[in-house]
């Protein structure tokens, strides 16, 4: 038996599970799932495990805008967060990014504006904004003008592209019902609504609304995998999270339906497990967490942002 976990606990440990497996062949996520105590490797996790612990770590102490960056380009330049073992990636906008904090010392111009920005690569280290956003300002934060905008600013030190910022913010609010204890579908009707009701309301966002329209169909969750396409945008990577999640009754489900969408892709199994892990909460995910590489540093960070009170 394991001792409770706290809710930032889980989601650290389901970023670092989902990222990690998809390392894994076929069999050995099977293996995994079915029986972990018998697990017999490494879970590898990589650069989005560490984006979200810098991001869990700067935000522990409360939000500042600078912090956060300073926290990400001691990640990028000192690879603190990313210990021996795990495999880091930067992918080309976080980079881009990065870089012209480097050159120009300004949170507000560093992230990258271009469409290309519109990228699922920030998706993953924002889902901790969403606990901290949740547990600061409540379930309503998206009425609450200065919560939207550390929102925004925070995904928008890399990622500032407006199709991006509103994907995290549909997935935020979402993460934001399921926190209230909703069932999976209600918290995304719920989460979609209050979100095209937001952006919908603000000019410079209203136009990217469309490419979030299937989400609204009645009956998204019953669309045929084959249909959905990932292209590395924003939105239809948050398509194939939440039909992921739809389609789920337990983590091990949630992430058999997340590894349908293909196995090049490792966002989507990524975030699905984490949100999969804060909702089910099943002792399977404690205990494929043993074999997580730098276990401690994971556990430190979330034992840290349990301590001082900022996340749920």
């Amino acid at each position: 038996m394991f001792k409770k976990q706290s809710t930032i606990q889980f989601l650290m440990f389901g970023v670092a599970i989902g990222e990690s497996m998809t390392q894994l062949s076929n069999s050995q996520q099977e293996a995994l799932l079915q029986q972990p105590m018998n697990f017999q490797q490494d879970l590898r996790w990589g650069a989005q495990t560490s984006l979200a612990l810098t991001t869990v770590a700067s935000l522990s102490r409360g939000y500042q805008l600078a912090d956060v960056m300073n926290h990400f380009q001691n990640w990028y330049r000192k690879r603190q967060f990313a210990p021996e073992k795990t495999i880091q990636h930067v992918d080309v906008i976080t980079k881009k990014a990065m870089d012209n904090y480097i050159k120009n010392r300004d949170t507000l111009s560093s992230g990258v504006f271009e469409d290309t920005a519109d990228s699922e690569d920030i998706l993953v280290r924002m889902l901790p904004v969403a606990l901290y956003l949740h547990h600061e300002y409540g379930v309503s934060f998206i009425n609450d003008e200065m919560a939207m905008l550390t929102l925004h600013r925070i995904a928008g030190l890399t990622h500032n592209d407006e199709g991006a910022l509103v994907s995290v913010g549909m997935l935020s609010l979402i993460v934001s019902q399921l926190l209230e204890k909703q069932s999976i579908r209600d918290a995304v009707e719920n989460g979609l609504a209050f979100g095209f009701e937001y952006y919908s309301r603000h000019k410079v966002f209203a136009s990217e609304l469309s490419a979030f329209e299937e989400l609204n169909l009645p009956d998204f969750a019953n669309i045929p995998v084959s249909n959905m396409t990932l292209d590395g945008r924003s939105a239809s990577t948050l398509e194939a999270v939440i039909w992921s999640l739809l389609n789920s009754d337990s983590y091990t489900e949630a992430m058999h339906n997340a590894f349908l969408h293909g196995h090049a892709n490792s966002v989507v199994p990524t975030i699905v497990s984490a949100i999969a892990a804060i909702v089910y909460q099943e002792e399977l995910i404690l205990q494929a967490s043993q074999y997580l590489v730098s276990r401690k540093l994971i556990v430190g960070v979330a034992s840290q942002a349990e301590r001082l009170g900022r996340f749920n």
